[in-house]
């Protein structure tokens, strides 16, 4: 595929998306505002967007925020000149107080004008028209009624292919219009329900995925920063399509006025009971579909079908990688990934970063943790928290502290067990991780 092809500029654009996406989800308002300046007046975000693309990505993306911020204040807001919802500097301010009231009229309607304004108004508008003679009558067609274009994905979450489809189609609204309007359309089922799911698994991700250089080491597959691409290809192709065909979810998309719940509802239904859910059931089903089919006795196993194999895929993703491709052994796992709370992860992560300036660089002695205090933050989140996670952290842990070496992550595995074949049991990852170390 050569450097020109078009595919490469989408899948670039789906990739600078979906990481502005991320960045801005937990945003506020001004925030976003000041991202927008820098990102609009930044050259290298040309070489992906053009300027009006990227003008409609963040007024969907401060749509959404705002909604989410609330219309009754977004209403006191504007009556009040936007002044909470505007960050500093002068410079631009004009233009975002344009974004804010286009946004804010899309939402709220045009601002009602006093009393003296609309008879002044009206006035006016008399005197414009002067003596116009009426015009012509025209015959004019009905419309066929069109279903409503599908939301741009930035509303719902990180990238794939569909996000890009939508992305797309959304950059094209402002033309669609007769009457010069701007349009923002709501999703269709499908299409809210695969992008929340890609955008939870990458939140997740996010928090496992290590920062820095892998210092030459194959890393296991959730801590290496390119598998959450591939982990969303797998479900963009082999997981979610055939999971939304399923009688219970056409049933579960025929239940809520998605354009009105959104994907928050998905999200708490997906964390919700184990019982009768149709989610976590069917997402289970389409894992359970790749492992390979048990032989018959004396026959070979039957070959695994296309649509039931990911894991070429993802062996192809790690051998360009280096990082340890997930197999059929670690199924669980994956299908985990949904079930994990994001926000008790970082809950967690931000306790282990805690415990290590304390113990390994306290600004004083009063603020100074006893040794081993990060040693046993670990083992209690490990306890604490789903298998395999705590172990995964720990290793996260050695790439982004430096004084974690080869020698501290062979004195916390010992930690894991006394034996080599329980701490193997107990923490396989780890186990692996540090026979890499050597020494």
């Amino acid at each position: 595929m050569s450097q020109s092809d078009p595919r490469d500029g989408a899948k670039a654009f789906e990739t600078k998306v979906a990481s502005l996406i991320a960045a801005t989800r937990h945003l506020e308002i001004p925030h976003i505002l000041m991202l927008r300046r820098m990102t609009l007046r930044d050259p290298e975000a040309r070489k992906w967007a053009t300027e009006k693309q990227l003008t409609v990505v963040f007024q969907v993306i401060l749509t959404k925020s705002i909604e989410r911020y609330g219309i009754p204040k977004l209403k006191a807001d504007r009556e009040r000149g936007f002044g909470p919802l505007l960050p500093p500097g002068a410079d631009s301010r004009d233009e975002d107080l344009r974004v804010l009231g286009d946004i804010a009229t899309q939402l709220l309607g045009p601002p009602q004008m006093s009393e003296a304004e609309s008879t002044q108004s009206g006035f006016q508008a008399l005197l414009a028209r002067g003596s116009v003679p009426p015009p012509a009558k025209t015959l004019r067609t009905q419309q066929p009624n069109r279903e409503p274009p599908p939301l741009f994905a930035a509303q719902l979450g990180p990238a794939g292919d569909k996000q890009m489809a939508a992305a797309r189609r959304m950059a094209q609204l402002q033309e669609t219009g007769e009457d010069g309007e701007r349009k923002i359309a709501f999703t269709d089922f499908p299409s809210l329900f695969d992008e929340t799911v890609c955008g939870y698994a990458q939140k997740t991700l996010g928090i496992f995925r290590i920062t820095g250089l892998s210092q030459g080491l194959r890393l296991p597959f959730l801590l290496a920063p390119e598998f959450s691409q591939a982990y969303t290809e797998v479900l963009r192709k082999f997981i979610l399509p055939q999971m939304r065909s399923t009688r219970a979810m056409q049933a579960l998309g025929q239940s809520y006025n998605w354009a009105e719940v959104g994907g928050e509802k998905l999200i708490e239904i997906m964390q919700g009971s184990e019982v009768n859910n149709p989610i976590l059931h069917n997402w289970d089903a389409r894992w359970a579909a790749f492992r390979t089919p048990k032989a018959v006795k004396g026959k070979k196993p039957p070959p695994q079908k296309p649509d039931d194999n990911p894991w070429p895929l993802l062996r192809e993703d790690a051998t360009r990688y280096n990082y340890e491709p997930p197999t059929e052994a670690n199924i669980i796992l994956l299908q985990d990934i949904i079930r994990f709370e994001a926000d008790v992860l970082a809950k967690c992560w931000r306790e282990l970063t805690q415990l290590y300036a304390q113990e390994f660089a306290p600004s004083g002695r009063m603020d100074q943790a006893r040794e081993g205090a990060f040693r046993d933050g670990i083992m209690k989140w490990s306890a604490k928290l789903p298998d395999y996670v705590g172990e995964h952290l720990a290793m996260k842990a050695h790439f982004e502290f430096d004084r974690l070496d080869a020698d501290w992550m062979r004195k916390l595995l010992n930690s894991f067990g006394k034996t080599d074949s329980e701490r193997r049991r107990n923490a396989p990852f780890l186990t692996e991780f540090v026979l890499q170390l050597g020494g």
